[in-house]
């Protein structure tokens, strides 16, 4: 931008000269406490200067309160170089004003002979100096509006953030800001189109992202967005888009806008704060097993021998009866301590792993309970790590016992794919659906939470969908 303003200096002086036929001229700016001699003309040969004034406040003074053109004595110019130069008695100043009707330059033209002066001898300075005034203002404008971007650019870049503007006519993206903070790659890389960035989103994150960004119609609606993007040689970040739908005159979605955040570290700190607490209620459930297994099974099974052996002391029919009614209450309590134990850690999924595990607790509430439930998976027969398992089944699990709280439902089906680099899960139901069920306490709420919450620790992706019952489908890479 210095370079065009210089241009515009050299045109006045080539101006003055061709339309004024003057042989000398100068044209001085004007600062906030400076004055600076830009362009000098002299016998028909223009120099470039750049001679900065600030010792002269008088002179400062007088030229930042001058509105019309004025003719001035040479004398205020005396301690400068254009005093010599011009070797004039009396110059003819024209001051250049902005819109604010503040000096931002001079142009001085010596006078021959102030007894032949006549101002419509120098009407054609007022053109070519309006003309000045005009294209400095005008630079200066452009300075600080690039000023200001570049300020803006500094303060996105301290943020570590990205703004962006999605053209949807387009279909071009321009991006701004921390860019490769944010993504890792380049803005070069990133393109106008969003085919690379799209292609680096997790794929569970995709379809929705895309569906924001292009298919979303609500025009002038904030969205939100947590996803997971690949940034390179660190792994999947977690990113945050915020964005709003613009429309145009006629009320069509014409662009959307909006800015992504790196929040990866307190989407890490949410993880591991729910790690720390399913990990913390799976201990207490392996021990509180144990206790019941080991302890309270145990002891039972004792009582219930002594039990038996004092029946064979006594052989009134009625002490008989009554010995084997208590004995009997005595096995249901082992069975059903049993059973707690067991539901608190499945033998099933420590001995023989995921699949075998869920097949047994549906099979189990298949026969038991009113609801018509099957099981599929595409032929897993591998173990996966004890806490994927753990996490998986009690997923299910929580799943299921909404089910039969909440849903109403006739049938149910649970299905676990394996794909080459994740697991597909999937409950569904043909019940009243989640707004209903809700109404039955916070108990459907508290546990579709419980599962997100597990979802989150093994950093896979849960949706919840109601339409003619519930689906909940659940990926996560393995």
């Amino acid at each position: 931008m210095t370079g065009s303003i210089h241009l515009i200096y050299d045109k006045t002086l080539t101006l003055i000269m061709d339309l004024l036929h003057a042989k000398s001229a100068a044209i001085l700016s004007m600062g906030d406490h400076s004055l600076t001699i830009e362009r000098l003309l002299t016998k028909g040969k223009v120099q470039r200067l750049g001679d900065k004034i600030t010792d002269q406040p008088h002179l400062l003074q007088t030229i930042s309160e001058m509105k019309e053109p004025s003719v001035v004595s040479s004398e205020i110019f005396r301690e400068l170089t254009i005093y010599k130069v011009l070797n004039k008695a009396h110059y003819y100043v024209f001051p250049c004003l902005d819109s604010h009707m503040s000096v931002i330059a001079v142009i001085i033209i010596p006078i021959e002979k102030l007894s032949a002066f006549n101002a419509e001898d120098f009407s054609l300075v007022h053109v070519v100096g309006q003309r000045l005034s005009v294209e400095l203002e005008k630079s200066r404008v452009i300075i600080e509006r690039d000023r200001l971007s570049e300020f803006n650019a500094s303060i996105l870049e301290s943020l570590d953030e990205v703004t962006w503007d999605y053209s949807i006519a387009k279909q071009q993206m321009s991006w701004f800001g921390a860019i490769s903070k944010v993504f890792g790659y380049q803005k070069e890389d990133m393109g106008s189109s969003l085919n690379f960035f799209l292609s680096k989103v997790h794929p569970s994150d995709q379809v929705e992202l895309e569906d924001r960004l292009i298919m979303n119609k609500q025009v002038n609606e904030k969205f939100i967005l947590d996803f997971q993007f690949d940034h390179g040689d660190h792994g999947f970040n977690w990113l945050r888009i915020e964005g709003v739908m613009h429309s145009d005159v006629q009320g069509r979605a014409e662009r959307v806008l909006g800015v992504i955040k790196n929040v990866h570290n307190e989407k890490r700190a949410e993880i591991l704060r729910i790690r720390a607490m399913i990990k913390a209620k799976d201990s207490e459930r392996k021990r509180i097993a144990s206790e019941i297994h080991d302890s309270l099974g145990q002891t039972l099974s004792v009582a219930r021998l002594e039990l038996d052996s004092l029946s064979e002391l006594y052989q009134e029919v009625s002490f008989k009866e009554k010995m084997k009614s208590v004995s009997d209450l005595i096995a249901g309590a082992i069975q059903e301590s049993r059973a707690i134990s067991h539901d608190l850690m499945p033998p099933a999924l420590v001995d023989y792993g995921l699949i075998p595990a869920l097949e047994t607790m549906i099979n189990q509430v298949d026969r038991s309970s009113g609801v018509n439930f099957s099981f599929f998976h595409n032929g897993i027969d591998e173990r996966f790590e004890e806490e994927f398992e753990t996490n998986v089944y009690r997923i299910c699990q929580e799943g299921i016992n909404n089910i039969l709280k909440h849903a109403q439902a006739k049938n149910a089906t649970v299905q676990v794919i394996r794909h080459p680099n994740y697991v597909y899960v999937s409950i569904e139901d043909d019940g009243v659906g989640f707004s209903q069920s809700s109404k039955a306490g916070d108990g459907a709420g508290l546990g579709l939470k419980n599962m997100a919450n597990r979802v989150a620790y093994l950093g896979g992706k849960i949706d919840f969908e109601s339409n003619n019952g519930s689906i909940i489908t659940i990926e996560i890479l393995v």
